[in-house]
């Protein structure tokens, strides 16, 4: 069943159980930019470059790792059987692969989190990230029957609190001077936002 709302395009399922079989034809369709299942075809030597570069995992925890082809398929690999998301970010019109999406969902509570990597950065500034953003939360809300959709980020990631802001999410939570930036302290926030919320 296909069902277009908002502007939003996507492949439904009945429910998460149905998750694992049908997700490989998961299609969700914005202004700008398109989300579907990330592929074994999608790390690539640029994917690779972006997780190692530390522009782009600036404020993530990844910028501690060397990332390789291969530790990229063991990732791929770990969503495999479950019920959490992976989701390739492309150009709408061209196709090209602008980065990735995740969701980790908790199915007995209602609940997901999301996390989000915009590796191209001729992309970057142009509204992408808050687009795929807001189009996982419609899908994890209408799709997913998730009660509850949360996001975190370092207080000095202030692109990404924009984008959660903007999404009409609410601050519910810091960890003070939860993790080292630049080697001084830095609080991480949390962010929710529930169905039923406008």
């Amino acid at each position: 069943m296909r069902l277009k709302r908002f502007g939003i395009i996507w492949t439904t399922f009945p429910d998460l159980k149905m998750m694992n079989n049908d997700v490989k034809n998961l299609n969700i369709v914005g202004n700008m930019a398109c989300l579907r299942v990330f592929q074994k075809s999608d790390i690539s030597d640029t994917y690779v470059s972006w997780l190692n570069d530390a522009e782009v995992v600036k404020y993530s925890n990844q910028r501690f790792l060397n990332h390789t082809i291969e530790s990229c398929h063991d990732y791929l690999e770990s969503f495999v059987g479950t019920n959490n998301i992976y989701m390739a970010i492309e150009d709408k019109v061209s196709k090209e692969l602008y980065g990735s999406i995740t969701a980790y969902i908790q199915a007995n509570h209602g609940s997901a989190d999301i996390g989000l990597m915009i590796g191209s950065k001729k992309s970057w500034g142009s509204g992408i990230g808050f687009e795929v953003w807001a189009l996982m939360m419609s899908f994890l809300f209408k799709q997913c029957g998730m009660r509850k959709v949360t996001g975190g980020t370092l207080e000095v990631n202030a692109g990404m609190i924009r984008i959660m802001e903007k999404s009409m999410m609410t601050h519910e939570a810091t960890k003070k001077n939860q993790e080292l930036f630049d080697n001084k302290p830095v609080d991480i926030l949390y962010f929710c936002k529930f169905f039923n919320e406008k």
